[in-house]
This record gives C-alpha cells, sequence and structure tokens, in this order.
C-alpha cells in the first residue's frame, strides 16, 4: 500500500515537472502565437488596471472635497461667553460631528478685509454687525440635514447655514462615480478575458495536431491540460508584468501633464499601494490565462 502510494507521489511530481518544462518548451517554440497573447493580456489589463486607477482617483477627490465641507453655526450677538462654552460641548456631543471651531467675530473681519478690501468698498461697514459663529465637520455628510435640524434647535443659534443642496449634488456624484467604476471595471474585465480567450484559442488551434496526436499515444485528457494551463498561466503573468509597466509610466506622465495643465488636481491619487495593485493585477493576468486555457483546451478535446 505503502509502495504504491510512493508511486503515485513519483509519477505526479513527474508529471507536474514534465506539464511545466512543455509548457515553457511550447511557449518558445510558438514564439509568435505566444507574444500575441502576452501582448493581448498586457493592453487588456493595462486598460482596466488604468481605469480602475481613474476611477479611485476621481472618488478620492469628491470624498477629499466633501471632507472639507463644514456647516456653518452663526450666533446671535448677545451671546455670553459661559453660553457659548456650553453651546461648544453640547454640539460636539451631536452624533456624527468630527470636529468644532469657534470663529470670532474680529477673526471674520479680518478675513473678509483680507479677501474683499481691494475689491470693493468697505468703509462704511461695521465690524459689528458681524457676530461669533462655530464651523462643525461632520464624520458622514450623509447627516447634514439631520445634524443642522439639531443645531437649529439650540439656545443663542441666529442662523445655520449647511447647504444641503451642494451636499446632496456631492453626494449623488460621489454615488455616480462608484457605480459607474464598478459597472465599467466589470465590462472590461469580460472584455478583457473574452480577447484573452480568443488569443490563446488560436494558439491552440494552432497546435490542434500535437492535441490529436498525445490523445492517439493514450494520454489523459489531463495529462494533456497540464501543460497548456501552465502555459496559460505563464503567458498572463508576463502579459501582467507588462501591464504593471505601461500603467506605472503611464500614470507618471499623465499625473505630470495633468498636474501642469490642471494644478488643482496636483493632488489626483488613487490611494492604492502599488504593490499590492500590481501583485493583484499580476494574479488576475495568471487567472485569466489559466481560466482560458482551461475553456479552450476543453473545446479542443471535446472535438477530438
Amino acid at each position: 500500500m505503502r509502495e504504491t502510494r510512493k508511486k503515485a507521489d513519483t509519477l505526479s511530481l513527474r508529471t507536474l515537472e514534465y506539464s511545466i518544462a512543455e509548457s515553457v518548451t511550447g511557449i518558445a517554440r510558438n514564439s509568435l502565437m505566444s507574444m500575441a497573447s502576452i501582448t493581448t493580456v498586457g493592453l487588456s489589463l493595462a486598460i482596466l488596471g488604468g481605469f480602475v486607477l481613474l476611477a479611485l482617483g476621481l472618488n478620492n477627490i469628491v470624498h477629499a472635497q466633501m471632507d472639507q465641507f463644514e456647516i456653518s453655526v452663526w450666533l446671535k450677538t448677545d451671546v455670553a461667553d459661559r453660553q457659548v462654552q456650553e453651546m461648544d460641548r453640547n454640539i460636539r456631543a451631536l452624533p456624527h460631528v468630527r470636529s468644532v471651531n469657534l470663529e470670532t467675530a474680529e477673526t471674520t473681519w479680518e478675513k473678509i478685509k483680507a479677501s474683499w478690501e481691494d475689491k470693493i468698498e468697505l468703509g462704511g461697514v461695521e465690524p459689528s454687525v458681524l457676530s461669533d459663529h462655530f464651523r462643525v465637520k461632520l464624520d458622514d455628510p450623509k447627516f447634514t440635514q439631520i445634524t443642522a435640524a439639531g443645531l437649529r434647535g439650540m439656545s443663542g443659534v441666529d442662523e445655520v447655514i449647511e447647504g444641503q443642496a451642494v451636499v446632496e449634488h456631492m453626494l449623488r456624484f460621489a454615488d455616480l462615480v462608484k457605480w459607474v467604476g464598478i459597472a465599467a471595471a466589470a465590462v472590461l474585465f469580460l472584455v478583457a478575458g473574452f480577447i484573452v480567450n480568443n488569443t490563446i484559442r488560436l494558439t491552440l488551434y494552432a497546435r490542434r495536431r500535437e492535441i490529436k496526436i498525445m490523445q492517439l499515444v493514450g494520454a489523459t485528457n489531463w495529462f494533456i491540460r497540464l501543460p497548456f494551463v501552465f502555459e496559460g498561466t505563464i503567458l498572463g503573468a508576463i502579459g501582467a508584468g507588462i501591464a504593471c509597466l505601461v500603467i506605472f509610466g503611464g500614470a507618471k506622465y499623465a499625473g505630470q501633464l495633468v498636474s501642469q495643465i490642471m494644478p488643482l488636481l496636483r493632488q489626483f491619487s488613487s490611494g492604492v499601494d502599488p504593490g499590492q495593485f500590481f501583485g493583484g493585477l499580476v494574479i488576475l493576468g495568471c487567472f485569466i490565462g489559466m481560466m482560458s486555457s482551461l475553456v479552450s483546451i476543453r473545446q479542443f478535446l471535446r472535438a477530438n
């Protein structure tokens, strides 16, 4: 029993070694079709990866703008300092409030003069018309309307400006970017898989006689499959490596170009770790190559 098990393990190891060696030999022997497969995988994954990075970058920009959004809580002019401190504590106690900053009327007036003094005449304007106000930031802009309603109910509050319409537009745009990105990435993944599958199928079609001969000498279907599966996996990995180089170079060039044309997008970033992203892309390339080989060789084995 043990000898039979050892013999089976030896045969399995030899089969694995033969399959890997044969896959490398097949790639070298059919260099033209191999290059076509590698190029197809590389371009398909480069387009897919580039779009994913673009969608993530746009999503980060939207959320960065939303993080800067504030609710302005203007106080009545006769509010005492003790009441202001109490209001500060009450505002901080509200759900979803991330930070609270008090800006005095004097500070607001200085900002107005710095921004508008050279544009309009402020000589007749009295700073006494201004009052202190709180600048409130939330951890989630979706709760802006509820928080603003709670702020309006506090004693000493004169006016609450939350810009709900702006928040709703930003939230809708963020959702649009997210769902369009997911849908487009799924479509591009399917298209990439279809193109790679057809390319590998052409490679197998050119080697259909080799498959037929192996069947005639009594080789099992899995013995025939394994070299082609390894071959597809290797081609997918090499193609994904090329895609990584294309994305890295393209992202660097595009980033420099965009920062020159639109300085506001200088901080454009997808927020993903390059190592993890490129590693995931290589794994995806291996998976697409492996599955395309499995599907294609299955059809040829049936045909023969």
